[in-house]
């Protein structure tokens, strides 16, 4: 409620600051509406007891009750903090004998209360219009797949005006024409949204890009907020689902597991050539302690082994791991027996594993990227793995993967980039498709974070407004 200065102040020495932990229930789905609460910091989630997946996601600046504790109505739904958490709180009885007592937040509450239901009206009318025409929000869904497909279909059943029009082909300037006639395109980290196909989005009356994975290198954005368009992505869908595969590439790698695999499969049980490492008492290199980086060390911890981290940005609770040292990227790169990837990239880190870093390496040095191609030089990497410097390498990722991962190449000649053709021939080499973050849970995190960005911009919401959006400006 805005207000006189002395007006937020008295207002603010009544709220009663409320600290909670992961899981704790602020009110239960049932229970008297007696206090109104401003959400802190933090992630609260509102559920109801016949839904599985949260109603509403409230975040820093959030209110929620003010329209119910007066009466103190039975709450809807229960609240439960998603994380650790800061929440004011403030009871009805001394909210409406401050309203009593001053006339100037009692007139700025009711101002307040009519810019609310104004709101909520033209929302509701926009939505009846929305749904008043045959197809809602038209979507136009780029380089879709079954599993991508299904995992939307799903979410949707919560989901009222918004339509997708499936397109198995990806975006790019040779398919932009199947944008025509939507209001959005949901793209992937495969499609190709650059200035030309922003200008052409733009010339169709396309409004927003809602990118269905957290990297967005592919969008120019300059052209982007050169039209004023919105773009959303989907920050985090599961970093432990990617963690955890970087660790499947490591154990595969080290314990010679396709190998294995393929000679028992024609009779062959001979163990020699088998020979891998304990990972325990192991330094294992770790470059991007975001989340999913931090996952890594924390499985790393359960390895037992000893670990080298290195980010522009220091992690405060991965420092407090007595297994975790920070360090230089150089140290790192002096130290590990394993090397994993977890940075984003931008120029700074385009190709910060090249020949020099190799150069600086143990011998036999395992790498991991389960992150961005563009880290590593492939060129170099193809030496260092002839030379013996890098004794294996899991690859998720690689650069000039566009255009060939997400596709069967089974019957063609074969791969056109002689470099990229001979990392993946190497036997001590293991390349996977981008498949790092494709588990169930993840799939339904990213159908449910798109979703919640096209409905917010479906409700009137633009630029900054929109959830995970990656504009800021407007």
């Amino acid at each position: 409620v805005s207000t006189q200065s002395t007006g937020k102040e008295t207002l603010l020495k009544r709220f009663k600051v409320v600290h909670l932990k992961k899981g704790d229930v602020l009110i239960k789905q049932g229970d008297a509406q007696k206090h109104m609460f401003i959400i802190d910091s933090g992630e609260i989630h509102r559920l109801r007891s016949d839904e599985k997946d949260p109603r509403a996601v409230l975040k820093k600046g959030d209110a929620v009750g003010l329209l119910h504790f007066f009466q103190q109505d039975p709450a809807h739904s229960t609240l439960v903090a998603a994380q650790d958490s800061v929440v004011l709180q403030l009871d009805s009885e001394s909210f409406k004998k401050l309203i009593s007592e001053r006339a100037s937040l009692n007139n700025s509450f009711i101002a307040f209360l009519s810019k609310q239901v104004r709101q909520k009206l033209n929302n509701l009318y926009r939505i009846k219009k929305e749904l008043s025409s045959q197809d809602g929000l038209k979507v136009a869904f780029f380089a879709s797949t079954s599993y991508m497909k299904a995992a939307f279909e799903e979410a949707l059943k919560k989901v009222v005006g918004i339509n997708f029009t499936w397109y198995s082909e990806r975006l790019s300037s040779h398919t932009i024409s199947l944008a025509e006639g939507h209001s959005a395109v949901c793209c992937f980290v495969s499609d190709t949204v650059d200035a030309d196909v922003v200008n052409a989005l733009n010339n169709y009356g396309i409004e927003l890009v809602a990118m269905r994975c957290a990297g967005f290198d592919n969008v120019d954005l300059d052209a982007i907020k050169k039209h004023k368009m919105s773009l959303t992505r989907v920050p985090a869908y599961s970093p432990y689902a990617v963690a955890e595969f970087a660790v499947a590439l490591m154990l595969t790698l080290n314990r010679k597991v396709v190998t294995a695999s393929r000679r028992v499969k024609e009779l062959n049980f001979s163990l020699s050539g088998l020979v891998g490492f304990d990972i325990h008492e192991k330094t294992v290199g770790v470059i991007g302690t975001g989340k999913i980086g931090k996952i890594l060390c924390d499985i790393m911890t359960g390895f037992g082994a000893k670990i080298l981290a290195y980010d522009v940005v220091v992690n405060e609770e991965l420092k407090k791991n007595p297994n975790v040292k920070y360090v230089s990227k150089e140290e790192v790169f002096k130290n590990s027996d394993i090397i994993s990837l977890h940075a984003p990239l931008l120029p700074s880190t385009k190709h910060m594993i090249d020949k020099k870093a190799f150069g600086l390496m143990k011998d036999g040095v395992m790498l991991i990227n389960t992150s961005r191609g563009g880290l590593i030089n492939t060129k170099d990497l193809l030496d260092a793995v002839l030379s013996g410097k890098v004794g294996s390498a899991g690859l998720d990722v690689i650069e000039g993967e566009k255009g060939i991962f997400y596709e069967d190449w089974s019957d063609s000649a074969g791969l056109q980039d002689e470099t990229f053709a001979r990392i993946v021939a190497c036997n001590n080499v293991l390349v996977t498709s981008h498949q790092a973050f494709l588990t169930k849970e993840a799939l339904h995190n990213i159908a449910t974070s798109t979703l919640e960005s096209i409905a917010a911009f479906r409700d009137g919401k633009r630029g900054k407004q929109l959830p995970s959006s990656v504009i800021d400006s407007y």
